[in-house]
């Protein structure tokens, strides 16, 4: 079925966005186009990256339909520059960040090199406890420390209830201070982090549980009228931590529809211009946290699929073929995608959003006109697709094909 609609201009405020539902809330299906484009302008940065942020390899596992060549492509960098001489949180991070992704982090391999960085991890979280007890601070920051202990937790690491305790200890002595105020990004993962050993039922329960309510308690206690938390970069991650930590707080402290609609409307006025700011948003727009890299899907089934684009109606006339494989239950959207990475010059493509989802407007440069009544057609074989490059999940060994056409 062709589907062809005029596209609202992007630039309006966003009202009554978020959805909400026994105390959470979500992005509905006429505003998933934000965050689509912040995952797609992720992935762009991640594939010309040189040097990996586990941030983002993070933010994109844990989104749906990534890119499979940008998620490899991290993933090698990862594993090509993990080492002993990085600091504990960013340990923590590729720790994180590989588990995210289906690799086992005590057991980084590389032609060059082998690396436990579980290991590592403990030995750099017990360097952090140790000057915490000889100067009262730790060696870098209670930031990287509650990355440490969330790592430690994900891995189950026996090192991991000595962490728990001083991370707990430092949010009940009011510790997470940067400049004399509250940081709420270390508050948040400090409470993912401390709500990830509260769920295994640690042998300290009371003192975790405690540092739990207080250090949420901090967090809400930053909660702008606008429903931002601490400040729009911050907001991310302290998302993560209240919307898994209901329990301890009291009814109606955070209202999580209006944190999200000030969310959306940052998007739109180009907040989130950074990868760093990009990667901490991203998980809590798709619904996710840090905790959900305990459980990846690590389905390593891929469907080959040949994508072919035809253009025999105006100008320079021209057919391209392409076979990409993609993630086992991909839409055609990302079938797209993986093609523009192999091969951008021939593959590049727009789309615009409308009610039915992302529509493809140009491919290879050439675009539909509501003028001259041409548009993309997408078939599989010789069969119109009824269904959107959003929506439609071509099978193993497909051929997709799209055909410059009239209407």
């Amino acid at each position: 079925m062709f589907l062809f609609t005029i596209v609202m201009c992007v630039f309006y405020t966003v009202t009554n966005a978020a959805s909400s539902s026994s105390g959470t809330c979500y992005v509905p299906s006429d505003q998933q186009w934000l965050v689509r484009g912040l995952q797609t302008q992720l992935e762009n940065w991640a594939s010309l990256q040189i040097k990996p942020d586990p941030s983002v390899l993070i933010a994109l596992t844990l989104a749906e339909d990534h890119s499979l060549s940008v998620i490899t492509q991290l993933v090698r960098q990862i594993k090509e520059t993990a080492g002993t001489e990085m600091t504990s949180g960013k340990v923590a991070l590729y720790v994180l960040a590989l588990r995210s992704s289906c690799q086992n982090p005590a057991n980084v391999s590389t032609p060059e090199k082998h690396v436990n960085l579980v290991q590592v991890l403990e030995e750099k979280t017990k360097e952090e406890i140790t000057h915490i007890g000889t100067t009262g601070t730790p060696k870098t920051t209670y930031y990287q420390l509650a990355l440490d202990t969330l790592a430690l937790c994900v891995e189950k690491s026996p090192e991991l209830e000595i962490a728990a305790t001083t991370l707990a200890k430092a949010a009940q002595d009011n510790r997470f201070q940067f400049d004399g105020r509250y940081s709420v990004d270390t508050g948040a993962v400090a409470s993912l982090a401390l709500f990830c050993v509260y769920e295994g039922r640690s042998s300290s329960q009371s003192q975790i549980t405690e540092a739990l309510k207080h250090t949420i308690e901090q967090i809400l206690n930053k909660q702008q009228d606008n429903g931002l938390l601490g400040n729009i970069y911050s907001t991310g991650l302290a998302m993560q931590a209240l919307s898994v930590t209901s329990e301890f707080q009291s009814a109606n402290a955070w209202n999580c529809s209006k944190t999200l609609n000030e969310v959306l409307q940052k998007i739109i006025e180009g907040a989130f211009s950074t990868p760093a700011a990009t990667s901490q948003i991203l998980p809590s727009l798709v619904g996710k946290t840090y905790l959900d890299v305990r459980s990846p899907i690590c389905n390593s089934e891929t469907v080959t699929v040949q994508y072919k684009v035809i253009n025999k109606l105006i100008g320079s006339y021209f057919e391209h073929s392409i076979t990409v494989k993609v993630p086992k239950g991909s839409v055609l959207l990302a079938v797209l995608k993986a093609a523009q990475q192999l091969n951008a010059s021939e593959f590049s493509f727009e789309t615009e959003e409308t009610s039915w989802g992302p529509m493809v407007t140009s491919i290879n440069g050439l675009r539909g006109s509501t003028d001259e009544k041409t548009y993309w057609q997408f078939l599989s074989g010789k069969t119109p697709l009824e269904q959107g490059v959003g929506s439609y999940k071509p099978r193993d060994n497909e051929l997709i094909v799209a055909i410059f056409s009239t209407y």
